[in-house]
C-alpha cells in the first residue's frame, strides 16, 4: 500500500512543524550536529516533493500541488532558521 502525495505532504508538513515548534520552546540549545541533520532532513524530503511533483505530475491534482509546493517552502524556511542558529551558536 502506498502513501498518496496528498498524505505524504501533509506529514512531512506536520512533522516540520513540530520540529520548528519543539525547538522555539527549549531553552537549552542542542549540538551543532543536530542542526546539520536537521537541516538535511528538512532538504531530503523538500527534493523528495519536489522529485515526485516532477516525476508524477499525474498524480497531483491542483490542491495536492498547493499542498506540495507549500510543505518544500516549509521545509526550505526550515532549513535557513536552523542554518543560522547553527552559524550563530558557533
Amino acid at each position: 500500500m502506498m502513501i498518496n502525495p496528498v498524505g505524504l505532504a501533509l506529514a512531512a508538513m506536520t512533522v516540520m512543524l513540530w520540529i520548528l515548534w519543539s525547538d522555539s520552546l527549549r531553552s537549552r540549545r542542542p549540538t551543532a550536529i543536530l542542526y546539520a541533520v536537521r537541516i538535511a532532513l528538512y532538504l531530503i524530503v523538500s527534493g523528495i516533493l519536489v522529485l515526485n511533483l516532477v516525476r508524477y505530475p499525474g498524480q497531483f491534482g491542483g490542491s495536492a500541488r498547493v499542498l506540495v509546493v507549500l510543505t518544500v517552502f516549509v521545509g526550505i524556511l526550515g532549513a535557513g532558521y536552523f542554518a543560522r542558529k547553527m552559524v550563530r551558536r558557533q
